[in-house]
Order: C-alpha cells, then sequence, then structure tokens
C-alpha cells in the first residue's frame, strides 16, 4: 500500500502472540524462547513506529524502511498463522473424539518434529531479519513513544450522519430537462435506430446519477416498454456487457451461453419492444466491439433509445448517433450550496460564520467538481473546530498534479482512521462496480486481520466491521447503499476505486490481457483474464505466489487448460487467505488440494451453478470462517461440522433436507443465510447446537414447508428473517396445543416475515419469547394472515411495526387506533401500507 501501516501490523502481531492458540503452542512444542525473542524484538521496533509514519511522507528513506519492514511483518504473520492452524487442527481432534481413528486420520498432520523444527527455523529467520531492519531506525533519530500492544480499537463515535445520497444533481436541473426532452421526441422516418445519445464528461460530474434520474423520470419511462441498464466500465467484453443487459431485463445471469447464443437471447428480449438501455462508464475505443453489439440491439422497435456515458470524446464519436450532450462543470453557486448541505447540521450554518467562509475557499479548490465538493462536505459534517476545516483548505495535497478530482479525493483519504484506510486500500482487489454487500465484505476484511477487536467485550468482530462499513459510508467511500434489513448492499465510485488501485498497486495487482506481471510485494491479484493469468502470470512468476493472500477470478475459469491450472497453482498458494470466483466456472467439484490452503478464510462462489459438491478436504479448512456456495450443490456431507471457524454461511442447495449433526454442530457459526434452495422442503432438526448464531435468513425456498422446533432453541438469535416461501406455514415452529407451553427466552430485535402466502397466523409464542428485546416486526405481503397475534402488547421493546401489502391484516390494525386494535396503538412507529400509499402513523 502507499502508506506501509506497520504499526498496524506490529499491533496484531503482538496481539497474536498473547493468543491463546499461540500461548498454548509455546508450552505444547517448546518454542517459548523464540517466540519470547520474537515479541521483545517486535516491541522495541513497536516502539519508534509511530514517529517513523508520521515522518514518512516527507521522508523517503523512512519510507522505505517502514516498506522493508512491513514484509518482515507479514512473513511474521504467517508463520504465526501456521501456529494457530496446527493449534486449531488438534482442536478438532479433541473436540470430535480424539479416540476417533476417522478423525485422526481425516486431519493426519505431519511429523511433529520436523513441524517444531521448521517453525523455530522460520521464527529465527524473522529474527535476525528483524534485528538486520532495527538496526536502521538509528539513522533516521526515531523518537520512542508509549507502546501500546492491546490493538484495541479507539472506538468511534457512530455514523456521522443519516446514509443521505449526495448524488451531485444539485444545480442539474436543466441538464436533466435537455436530456428528457431529447429521449421524449417521437421517432421520424430516417433517423437512426437505436437512436444513442453520449453524456460525456470528466470524472466525478455525476454523469451517472444524472442518467440514472432520467431513466427513473416517470415523463420518461411512460414512453418504453422496456428499461435496462449495464456498467461496461474498462473492459468492453462483448459477452460480459451482454449478460448484463440480460440480467437487468429479466435477471437471468445466462453464465453457461456463448457469446453467439447470447447475441440471441438479446435479440428475443428487445425484438419488437421499444426500449431504453443506458450503457455507463464506457470506455472502449474499438469501434468493431461496438459494431458487434449494435445489431442485437436493432431488433428493438422503432423508437429504442440508448444513453452512454462516457469520460471520453472518441466513444461518443463511435456510438453516438446525435450530439453528444457535454456535462460542464457544476455552477460555483451550485457547488456552495451542495457543499454546505454536506457539511453542515440544519440550522448550524447561521451559527458558524467563520466556517461558512472557509468553505467557500475550499470549495473553489474543488474546481467545480460535485464528487471532491460532496467527498470534502461530508468530511466536515458536524466539525466545528476552524483548525479541522482549516487543513482541509491548507493540505498540500491541492498542490499535486494529475487529475483535479484525485487532490480532494486524497485529503478525504488522509483524514480517515488508519483502520478505515486499510479497509478502504483492499477494496481495491474488487473490480470497478463490484456490488458489494456489508457482512460479505466485513468477513473479507477480517480474514485479512484488519478488523481489530472492540474495547467492548459484548461487542463481536462483524459489529466492528458493520460499524467500518456505515463509516466509510458516511464518508461518501461507498454510494448507491440499499438496507434490506438483513443486509446492505453498496457500491464504490470508479474514481474511488481508482484512488485505492493507485495507493494499493505495490501490493494489489490485476491481471488482465495488457498486465500479466506481479512482483515479490503482491499481495493480492485480481484476474480479470483467466487465460492470461494461466498462461502467463503463472509459469513466469510461479515462484511468488507463495506471497499472495487473496485472489478474485472476475471471468470463468473455463475450458481443460485453465482447470487443469486452476488445479495445479492451488499448492502454489501457501498463504492464500481469500479467494473469490465471481463468475460461472466448469468445475462440478473444487480440486482436492483446496484442502491444503489451511491459511483459507473467506471462501465465494456465490455465482457458480455447476458446482455440485465440496471435495472431502474441504472440511479440514479448521480456519476457514466465512463460506458462500454456489446454487448448484447437490449433497452437503456432515463433515461441514469441522469447521470449527465458520461464522458466516450462505448457503445454496438442490437438498431436500439438510442433514444432521452437519450445519447444526457449527457453535461459532453466527450469520446462517439459505438463499435460493428450491428443493429444501425442511431445515435440520438439530438448530439447537448453533450456540452462537446471532442472524438466520430462510429466502426463496419455494418448496419449504415446515420450520423445525429447534429454531426456538437459538436464545442468542438477535434477527430473524423469513422470505419469499410460498408453502411456509410459521405456525409449525408452535408447540402443539395440548402440550404443555414451555416459556421461551430468546433476544430477537428484528423480525422479518415477507411473502409467505401459505401461512395462516403469526407463531404468538415465539414473538412473545422476545418480549423484553423486539424492538422491529415487519409483515409484508403475507395475504392470509387475518390477525395480530395477542402478545402484542407485551413486547416491551417494540419500536417498529411495519404491515406492508397485507390485505386482511392491515384492514384491521388500519392507523393502529381502531376499536378492535387498541394493543398496538402504544407502538411509537407504526406503518401500515395496502395499496403502495406507504402512510404511516404513530401509536
Amino acid at each position: 500500500m502507499a502508506e506501509a501501516f506497520a504499526s498496524e501490523i506490529a499491533k496484531s502481531l503482538l496481539g497474536k502472540l498473547g493468543s491463546f492458540a499461540v500461548q498454548e503452542f509455546r508450552l505444547a512444542w517448546g518454542l517459548e524462547d523464540d517466540l519470547a525473542r520474537l515479541e521483545e524484538r517486535l516491541k522495541a521496533i513497536n516502539a519508534v513506529l509511530s514517529d517513523a509514519e508520521k515522518q514518512q511522507s516527507k521522508n523517503d528513506r523512512i519510507r522505505l524502511w517502514l516498506h522493508m519492514l512491513k514484509q518482515v511483518l507479514y512473513d511474521a504473520e504467517d508463520v504465526l498463522d501456521e501456529i494457530e492452524c496446527e493449534t486449531l487442527r488438534r482442536e478438532v481432534v479433541k473436540t470430535t473424539g480424539s479416540t476417533s481413528r476417522k478423525v485422526r486420520r481425516f486431519f493426519s498432520s505431519s511429523n511433529k518434529i520436523a513441524f517444531r523444527l521448521r517453525m523455530g527455523h522460520k521464527i529465527k529467520s524473522i529474527i535476525e531479519r528483524l534485528a538486520e531492519i532495527s538496526s536502521l531506525k538509528s539513522d533516521f533519530n526515531l523518537s520512542e513513544q508509549g507502546i501500546d500492544c492491546s490493538h484495541v480499537l479507539h472506538e468511534e463515535t457512530g455514523m456521522n450522519r443519516p446514509f443521505d445520497s449526495f448524488s451531485g444533481l444539485i444545480g442539474r436541473d436543466k441538464d436533466k430537462e435537455r436530456i428528457i426532452n431529447l429521449l421524449a421526441e417521437p421517432f421520424k422516418v430516417g433517423d437512426a435506430h437505436p437512436l444513442v445519445l453520449p453524456i460525456v464528461g470528466m470524472g466525478g460530474l455525476g454523469k451517472t446519477s444524472l442518467a440514472k434520474s432520467v431513466c427513473d423520470a416517470e415523463n420518461v419511462k411512460c414512453h418504453f416498454e422496456l428499461k435496462m441498464e449495464a456498467c461496461v466500465s474498462d473492459d468492453f467484453s462483448l459477452k460480459h456487457v451482454i449478460q448484463r443487459i440480460i440480467k437487468s431485463a429479466t435477471g437471468e445471469r445466462c453464465a453457461d451461453l456463448d457469446e453467439g447464443e447470447l447475441n440471441k437471447k438479446l435479440e428475443e428480449i428487445v425484438k419488437g419492444k421499444k426500449y431504453l438501455l443506458l450503457l455507463d462508464d464506457v470506455w472502449n475505443e474499438d469501434a468493431q466491439k461496438w459494431l458487434l453489439l449494435k445489431p442485437s440491439l436493432s431488433k428493438g422497435a422503432d423508437g429504442s433509445k440508448i444513453i452512454v456515458t462516457t469520460r471520453i470524446k472518441r466513444v461518443a464519436e463511435i456510438m453516438g448517433t446525435v450530439t453528444a450532450y457535454y456535462l460542464s462543470l457544476l455552477g460555483q453557486e451550485a457547488c456552495l450550496s451542495l457543499f454546505y448541505k454536506c457539511a453542515f447540521k440544519e440550522g448550524q450554518m447561521e451559527l458558524y460564520p467563520n466556517l461558512v467562509g472557509i468553505g467557500k475557499e475550499i470549495v473553489a479548490k474543488c474546481k467545480q467538481v460535485p464528487l471532491a465538493v460532496i467527498n470534502l462536505g461530508t468530511q466536515l459534517y458536524g466539525k466545528t473546530d476552524e483548525k479541522e476545516w482549516e487543513s482541509v483548505r491548507d493540505s498540500e495535497k491541492w498542490e499535486e498534479e494529475g487529475d483535479r478530482i484525485l487532490p480532494a479525493l486524497k485529503i478525504s483519504y488522509q483524514r480517515l482512521p488508519t483502520h478505515l484506510k486499510r479497509c478502504f486500500l483492499y477494496c481495491s482487489v474488487f473490480p470497478k462496480d463490484y456490488p458489494f454487500y456489508d457482512i460479505s465484505l466485513v468477513h473479507f476484511w477480517m480474514a485479512q486481520g484488519l478488523i481489530l477487536p472492540s474495547s467492548n467485550p459484548n461487542e463481536k468482530l462483524e459489529d466492528v466491521g458493520l460499524r467500518y462499513v456505515r463509516e466509510l459510508m458516511s464518508r461518501c467511500f461507498f454510494q448507491d447503499y440499499e438496507d434490506w434489513d438483513y443486509v446492505a448492499f453498496f457500491k464504490m465510485h470508479d474514481l474511488m476505486h481508482d484512488l485505492a488501485l493507485s495507493l494499493s498497486q505495490s501490493e494489489c495487482s490485476i491481471i488482465g490481457s495488457q498486465n500479466h506481471q506481479i512482483s515479490k510485494t503482491t499481495r493480492h491479484l485480481s484476474v480479470l483474464d483467466s487465460d492470461s493469468f494461466f498462461h502467463k502470470t503463472l509459469p513466469k512468476f510461479s515462484n511468488e505466489f507463495h506471497h499472495v493472500r487473496s485472489i478474485v477470478f472476475v471471468d470463468s475459469i473455463m475450458g481443460p487448460t485453465c482447470k487443469a491450472d486452476f488445479k495445479k497453482c492451488l499448492s502454489e498458494f501457501k498463504h492464500l487467505r481469500c479467494l473469490e470466483l465471481m463468475d460461472d466456472s466448469e468445475f462440478e467439484v473444487f480440486p482436492e488440494r483446496i484442502g491444503a490452503l489451511k491459511h483459507l478464510r473467506y471462501l465465494k462462489y456465490r455465482s457458480n451453478a455447476n458446482m455440485k459438491r465440496h471435495p472431502k478436504s474441504l472440511f479440514k479448512l479448521q480456519n476457514l470462517q466465512a463460506l458462500v456456495t454456489g446454487f448448484g450443490l447437490e449433497e452437503l456431507p456432515k463433515d461441514v461440522r469441522y469447521m470449527i471457524s465458520l461464522k458466516f454461511l450462505s448457503l445454496a442447495t438442490q437438498l431436500k433436507r439438510l442433514p444432521e449433526k452437519g450445519i447444526g454442530c457449527l457453535e461459532c457459526l453466527q450469520t446462517l443465510f439459505i438463499v435460493g434452495c428450491e428443493n429444501l422442503e425442511n431445515l435440520c432438526e438439530d438448530m439447537e447446537g448453533l450456540k452462537s448464531l446471532r442472524k438466520l435468513l430462510i429466502s426463496s425456498c419455494e418448496s419449504l414447508i415446515s420450520l423445525p422446533r429447534s429454531i426456538k432453541c437459538l436464545t442468542t438469535l438477535e434477527g430473524f428473517f423469513i422470505n419469499n416461501c410460498k408453502k411456509l406455514d410459521l405456525m409449525t415452529i408452535e408447540e402443539e396445543k395440548e402440550k404443555k407451553i414451555q416459556p421461551l427466552f430468546l433476544s430477537l430485535r428484528i423480525v422479518l416475515f415477507a411473502s409467505l402466502p401459505a401461512t395462516l397466523a403469526l407463531p404468538e409464542q415465539f414473538l412473545q419469547g422476545s418480549a423484553e428485546s423486539l424492538q422491529t416486526l415487519i409483515i409484508t405481503d403475507c395475504p392470509n394472515i387475518r390477525e395480530m397475534p395477542d402478545c402484542i402488547d407485551n413486547l416491551k421493546k417494540l419500536q417498529n411495526l411495519e404491515v406492508i401489502d397485507c390485505p386482511s391484516l392491515s384492514k384491521r390494525c388500519q392507523k393502529g387506533t381502531g376499536e378492535d386494535w387498541p394493543k398496538i396503538a402504544h407502538i411509537p412507529k407504526i406503518k401500515v401500507d395496502d395499496d403502495d400509499s406507504g402512510e404511516e402513523t404513530s401509536g
């Protein structure tokens, strides 16, 4: 990364050295002296790191020294990880029954003496390297500062502000009106078909926001039968572009279709229909690629129109059929208005006229680029210290050459706390326009060791990570935020992605058709072109892969050669922590060698429908914390119970029933998503074994009939979400009436029941069990529920009740004040919506 972050890594290492696993290893393996010397050496270096990192921006020699140190610290992390892996392996054998010959054979270990000697040699080597680097620090006159070995996160004050969408549309009313008028013009004989209108402008002007606003305008939508959009970004792959258009139109991925089949399907979708298509962020200057796509789009009805957003005039010349619309810089007054809206709380401007004046000077330096204005405004939101505003105004970053937007973004980046800087930079591993969802990104960060424990012992790492996401969102490092109650989705602006990539280029390499090189410092790989990676990068740089910690395959791994090379290269990734396959590949099963990736913590192949089963070796991955499976999984062996570190599981399977003594044995599991399991009729009955489960989502399981009564034993569960399960009757989790009902003691805070037509009543006993904790209850699209349960009046903490598209129920509790339902009148916020009116009332 651009900054060494050596102090953060050193703190993490000191925390690991004090961990239970390493302490146990010291005693069991006789490496106490070696590990003690390593800890002593780390503390000595850590004492001067704070001063070194303050000086690195102005001293190239110190910056180089920190980067050298960082490589040694990374290698030390890898060694301690090996120790933790071995400790975990022994723990699995112990907890699953050390007398079991089958278990011992499954987790067979290497020779213990050989392992001890190997670890001892590696630790000694690291101590020697640290001593050599430490000897250089005297050249820099660094001052020692207090050593903080606690590696505890300094608590954030929370989100700076609500997730308002500062799209930059302030001051763009005339632009929007002109573009709408162009689109509304009727088709005339002789007009180009389809009409292509390019919107051209530099990055950060708000082209995408403007184009989407135009497409969503009612007086535009009414002219078209079909609306589609696709983000094209840097790599204009015809296959990928068509897939994105089809997915926008129908929701289908079509990953198994070749280019010819995709063209044919696109033609069928648009044939005879008047459509509006947004092609966003186009960079392609090869006219031939556009000419290959255009014939399929020409099958639409007369009057079909395409909006293209681009930074490049040449793209507009190639694709446009009418004069391009050049988006100008935002007017100075509009920039000021936008900045003040972002920077000040309501009514605060009048109280701080001195800050208003400084803000005007800051806006002048943003050179009329909305993204720069928004970013710096949100950085200063709620800040009233004049010196903070002056530090932004007087930053030396304004003098750096380059894109006019980057200085402002760099200032925003510099103002981030160190832990947020690291998290932001690691997002550059994912491609532009990547759809992040919060819990998955948090586990990616956790796999890299980026999330440090809170000083609050009751706060889990996942909670800390979600605060990181909210903080980056509030500072406008992420955008397009959508909260779906159980998960939040968002993206990163392409200029933000450019910034992260430019600052992380020493550690992150993007492998494409134009670039197939990595270096000794490369720790993260993003593979845009698998063929180039396997046939150019792999043979040339095979010795560098043992450093790599994460790899994201953006395109498919297709064909027998690539599949064979993938199997081969798995053994090269000695310290891989994260592996993601974004597109469908031809694998029906992962290679057995995946079981050798003992450091792997994050595995995601959600889009892969071809993966039919997991190899047995996968379940040797005791370090694995997050697993997101594809939609084709035909079996889930009981061996999943050996994944004792698993905290997040998103499961899609073709099974009819989840096996007993499998998932139900995952005592560390905190989040379980069961999604798109179209054949699933029953869950496992032993869910009481999920002793740490906090969030459970069951969605789009069309055949699911019932829920196991053991769900009532999930006393740690805080969020329960059931959506789109057409055959499910919620009452199956209640006790039979003739049996004596035992009181439940649950911890639910939010419950969502959505699209459950077979459910006739809400599970009263289940809800009553959370009388002291439930805060939000959402019931939507449940047409056959007729009554609110009597226990609703006992839910003492209930703050928010939403009843949406439940005609039988909403008529009874409309406004929560009718004579039939006085019991819901005490709830502070009630939303009853049966006709999209969105009416809200208060009790």
